[in-house]
């Protein structure tokens, strides 16, 4: 129903749309099949990496000892692993800033040889740390679960007898600066620069540099710091430690627990899952935008190398990376860029996954892999769901067991970005073209509705709603060679013929008048002439019956001529100020003569009613309604003719009792050659009286109306006169 009821060009537009959403289809059918492609290819090349991998260490049982330490003093590049924060670290001891980092935290706990235990079981001591920067300062949030909280005692010179975080600094040339944070009670911290044995300030004065803020909770207390880069320095290395004493009588230390292993000159702090000798080897195996995993058989990390992203500044593993295409000048085209990035998302080259720190892999495919030996890849998706990420692992055998497995992982973001880039790309040159086809198909039918509906006015202003023709042809046709234009001319000579046939009928009736008058008058003198000569003729009954068809084909042969020259003779009248009341009374009083049968009541609700018209016209309009109420009017009932004002028109209703009409007649009565029914046979009845009604009325500017009778039976006739505005008529005043 709706595309039957549609325009042309309207059709035309949602079928431009249609054929718009075939390139974007297209090329989204393109990327899936596309990306289904990339994945196998990568999920095979990567296994195959992870086979090489496994068979370099096969029987290489060294690297998955217990015993296996980490002997440098704070660890190669990437030992302290960070993260770049995005928006501003308050320092008041609130988490929440940290919310988006929580999946990268690390924790520790366990005695001074045991730095990270992997079951982890929190006891009465434990700490959970993430690091962070930006491009002005370094950010440390540790979580601290202690039973028992000491604060420094101000009377006490030596500094190590509470609890306390040490930071150690080892700049670029090997000296080594130890930085102690402490704090009386919870709020602002202390921060001093100590000496070797973490025991007295070298110079007294609070470093006012390194801030940190204490804050307590219910299982112990949190601790922000913040340490301007400029303090560290590019080539410098850095460790945290946090040291508990629960006793505040003795203030002895009970535990450290050390986020990275300690200086050199001491005995180096075990770190079970990591193993430099195969991190060495792995290093020469690294691929670009990859990470190689290799865990033991309890899924305990040995070693991580590489990253899933470019990573241009040592020691940081989250760098920003400018991906955004360079956009159009073009304001359209740029819409239509954002429009295709919303349907295409570009792949994130950004996203949060497992933190080369972690101690330990818990998923399905390695613990499918250790279990059943067999290799396998597979696709996962990042820790925030923002990549996806094919891993693909092999078992690693030393003596025909299963010691360990190889992982290794690579995102597809930045393949998927260059094909989106390139797919991105296509659709818009794809789009631009069906778009420049939809904008030639609505120019083209534009033009078509417009000839059409030009033409569709045109035919529609040539015929009256009577069907009269008004043009004998088409003013301006089409010059156009086409099928419209053939249709126009076809028109223009279809209005010419039936011009020519409306003017023949138009004037049928005064021909037929001026032939049938001489016969009818020499049949009416002949008559006469034999009533004459045979005087016993004039009452013969075949003489009387002959005389009064004689006077019916003359009111018949009236009638046709009245109607016809009706509106030709309302061309040439000139309307005046008329008081519509004092006419209605005037013409009613003359007719009761006329009609000395019928009753006759004037109901005239306003005394003056002016209007501006044609007083014989009228007249004659009322002597046609009153001729219809009494011709079908019961005897000796009223006929009321009344007058009022209805808002800006003067009404006449003329309103007899008698038979009323039927329903599906009363929108066509006043046409030309319409009756009502139970007419007298005896009567002339072409049915043109009610059409002159019309006539005379649409000729004052108004309309016209019949209805059955609401609360008698009978019909009521109304035509309203559009009232005359009393100061614009110089007659009136």
């Amino acid at each position: 129903m709706f595309w039957k009821n549609t325009s042309i060009r309207l059709k035309l537009i949602v079928i431009g749309i249609i054929l718009m959403a075939i390139p974007i289809a297209m090329s989204n059918f393109y990327i899936k099949e596309m990306d289904r492609f990339l994945w196998r290819g990568q999920k095979e090349a990567l296994l195959t990496t992870a086979k090489g991998i496994a068979t370099i260490l096969n029987n290489q049982s060294k690297f998955f000892s217990q015993n296996t330490a980490v002997p440098e003093v704070l660890g190669k590049q990437g030992a302290l692993y960070t993260q770049r924060i995005e928006g501003p670290i308050q320092l008041n001891g609130d988490t929440e800033d940290w919310e988006s980092m929580q999946i990268l935290s690390n924790y520790f706990t366990g005695e001074d040889t045991q730095l990270c235990d992997l079951d982890y079981d929190p006891s009465s001591f434990s700490v959970r740390n993430i690091i962070g920067y930006n491009d002005t300062y370094l950010y440390g949030l540790f979580e601290v679960n202690d039973s028992e909280r000491v604060f420094r005692d101000p009377t006490r010179v030596i500094l190590n007898s509470s609890d306390q975080i040490r930071i150690l600094l080892e700049r670029g040339n090997g000296n080594l600066e130890r930085y102690l944070l402490l704090s009386n009670e919870p709020g602002r911290m202390s921060a001093f620069l100590m000496d070797e044995q973490w025991e007295l300030p070298l110079t007294g004065e609070n470093v006012a540099e390194v801030q940190s803020e204490l804050a307590e909770t219910d299982w112990g207390y949190v601790i922000e710091l913040r340490i301007p880069r400029s303090i560290i320095g590019y080539r410098s290395k850095i460790g945290f430690s946090v040291v508990d004493v629960d006793n505040p009588e003795s203030r002895e230390i009970r535990q450290i627990i050390t986020t990275s292993p300690r200086e050199s000159g001491e005995e180096p702090t075990q770190v079970i899952v990591r193993s430099p000798g195969l991190t060495k080897i792995l290093e020469g195996l690294g691929l670009l935008r990859s990470r190689i995993w290799v865990l033991d058989r309890q899924r305990q990390v040995r070693s991580v190398v590489g990253n899933l992203w470019n990573s241009t500044e040592p020691g940081f593993s989250d760098i920003e990376t400018n991906t955004e295409p360079v956009q159009a000048q073009f304001i359209p085209i740029r819409m239509l860029l954002d429009f295709v990035d919303r349907l295409f998302p570009e792949p994130p080259l950004q996203f949060k996954d497992y933190s080369p720190s972690s101690t330990n892999r818990p998923d399905q495919i390695v613990v499918s892999i250790i279990e059943t030996g067999n290799p396998r890849a597979d696709i996962r998706m990042s820790l925030d769901n923002k990549a996806e990420i094919i891993v693909a692992g092999h078992p690693i055998f030393a003596d025909g067991e299963i010691i360990g497995a190889v992982l290794v992982e690579q995102s597809n973001s930045e393949a998927s970005s260059l094909h989106y880039q390139f797919v991105r790309s296509l659709s818009v040159v794809t789009v631009l073209v069906f778009f420049s086809v939809l904008v030639v198909l609505v120019i083209f039918a534009w033009r078509l509705t417009m000839r059409i509906r030009k033409l569709h006015n045109i035919t529609e202003q040539a015929i009256t709603p009577e069907g009269r023709v008004r043009m004998k042809h088409i003013p301006k046709q089409d010059p156009s060679n086409d099928e419209l234009g053939a249709l126009n001319r076809s028109f223009s000579g279809m209005l010419s013929r039936l011009s020519g046939y409306m003017r023949y009928l138009e004037e049928l009736p005064d021909t037929l008048a001026h032939e049938m008058n001489n016969p009818l008058g020499v049949v009416s003198s002949s008559l006469e002439m034999l009533a004459g000569d045979i005087p016993q003729t004039k009452d013969n009954h075949h003489m009387q019956r002959a005389t009064y068809g004689i006077h019916r084909l003359k009111s018949l042969l009236s009638s046709l001529t009245e109607a016809a020259s009706l509106e030709e003779a309302l061309q040439d009248e000139e309307k005046e100020p008329i008081n519509l009341s004092q006419l209605i009374s005037d013409f009613v009083a003359g007719n009761q003569y006329v009609y000395s049968n019928h009753e006759f009541r004037v109901d005239n609700r306003n005394a003056d009613l002016f209007i501006e018209g044609s007083p014989e016209y009228l007249a004659q309009m009322l002597d046609k309604l009153i001729d219809n109420a009494t011709e079908y009017s019961i005897p000796d009932t009223p006929i009321i003719v009344r007058s009022r004002k209805n808002g800006h028109y003067a009404e006449i209703s003329v309103l007899n009792e008698g038979p009323e009409l039927p329903e599906d007649i009363l929108d066509r009565l006043f046409d030309p050659m319409v009756s009502g029914s139970n007419h007298d046979a005896r009567k002339p009845h072409l049915g043109l009286g009610l059409y002159v009604v019309k006539v005379i009325s649409e000729y004052h500017g108004g309309n016209h109306r019949a209805n059955n009778r609401m609360n008698k039976r009978g019909v009521e006739f109304t035509v309203s006169i559009p009232l005359l505005d009393l100061g614009t008529s110089p007659a009136i005043h």
